[in-house]
């Protein structure tokens, strides 16, 4: 069903993407900033669901390729966008019926918005992740393919880099999944523009069916005025997180170490949590790639990719990402189920425990719906 978003709904989306982002996705402070000033107060954006776009059409998304830590210092960049998209949309032999977001995170899903309020173009309710991942290999796109051949371009700072993406060598081994060849090319072509780059791709309608995660927009939005009317009603946001996106509860404490290093265009670290107040005697520990991957309670591993482990202040239910990860921090985690796409078997050799170096099997939120 479709709906729109106005001004009114950025803090919202915001918030409920940031959740749903699971410490990465981008800094939804300066997504919020851009929106405010691009939405005027009487505009609004349609949203609306794949089986009501038009099928001869083409959706685009735009999506920022870089660490959490380098999106933080540098804002976005609306003239990467914008020359994204028209060398996109000037190659592209049809109609654009639609933009989407990459992946769901509080700075990702902000960039389609904000090329669908320019355009005047609908925004699809959905993404090609259902959270935000660290790799490209990581999207439904490269797990269940697409239609080959349409526009994609990178851009930066100071415009265009390149129409289309650069040719990636082809000698992927076979325990490596499909689509990584191309991860480690833009890796390189991202180190060498100063951490952060843009990428815009059209997609078709036939793509989008098989693939698209459907309903995370609203999703998002749906978690966001959760947190919002529990703040004003001095509710406990963690439980609307957890009621309103079929979630659960792990444990709250406080953030006593963080460890990280930057390496190969990445935030990579881990976090130890000790128990306060009901959880006191418990401690916690969650490693990260740009986004939460592993969690472990009391030593033993509870959740794992591609389930969301995403930490909430405490007392605020504001998503805490990676970037700002700090000792002294009051913080709750909580598990919020994956999408089916992502755990067929097909998917998990790209986004389970595996695909990140881990010797674990896939531990899911709910074993029954596996």
């Amino acid at each position: 069903m479709s709906f729109t978003i106005t001004r009114h709904d950025v803090s919202a989306l915001a918030l409920g993407s940031a959740v749903l982002g699971t410490g990465g996705g981008g800094n939804s402070y300066y997504g919020q900033l851009a929106a405010h000033r691009l939405l005027a107060d009487d505009a609004s954006v349609h949203v609306i669901g794949i089986d009501e776009m038009n099928p001869a059409s083409f959706a685009i998304t735009s999506a920022a390729i870089g660490a959490p830590l380098v999106c933080l210092e540098k804002p976005p960049s609306i003239l990467a966008l914008q020359s994204g998209f028209e060398s996109v949309r000037t190659a592209l032999k049809g109609s654009v019926g639609a933009f989407f977001a990459a992946e769901i995170g509080g700075l990702q899903c902000m960039f389609p918005l904000l090329l669908a309020a320019r355009c005047g173009v609908p925004l699809l309710d959905g993404d090609s992740i259902g959270r935000a991942f660290p790799e490209l290999q990581m999207s439904t796109f490269a797990i269940y393919g697409t239609t080959p051949g349409l526009p994609s371009a990178l851009s930066g700072d100071r415009g265009l880099l390149m129409a289309g993406f650069p040719k990636a060598e082809t000698r992927r081994s076979s325990t490596e999944p499909p689509g990584i060849e191309l991860e480690r090319v833009l890796r390189r072509v991202c180190a060498d523009n100063g951490g952060l780059i843009y990428m815009t791709a059209a997609y078709d309608h036939e793509t989008l069916q098989r693939t698209l995660i459907r309903g995370t927009i609203s999703l998002s939005l749906k978690i966001g005025r959760a947190i919002e009317m529990a703040r004003s009603n001095h509710n406990d946001p963690r439980a609307a997180i957890c009621r309103v996106a079929d979630g659960k509860r792990f444990v709250g404490g406080k953030i006593v170490d963080v460890q990280r290093t930057f390496r190969a265009g990445h935030d990579w670290g881990s976090i130890a949590i000790e128990g306060v107040d009901d959880d006191r005697g418990r401690r916690a520990a969650i490693d990260f790639k740009n986004e939460y991957l592993i969690l472990k309670l009391d030593d033993a591993v509870v959740l794992t990719v591609p389930d969301l482990i995403t930490l909430v202040e405490t007392d605020t239910g504001a998503p805490v990402s990676t970037e700002i990860l700090r000792p002294g921090l009051r913080v709750t985690v909580l598990g919020l189920p994956c999408s089916p796409l992502m755990r067929t078997g097909r998917a998990l050799r790209s986004v389970g425990p595996a695909a990140f170096g881990y010797d674990l099997p896939y531990v899911p939120l709910n074993p029954e719906a596996n």
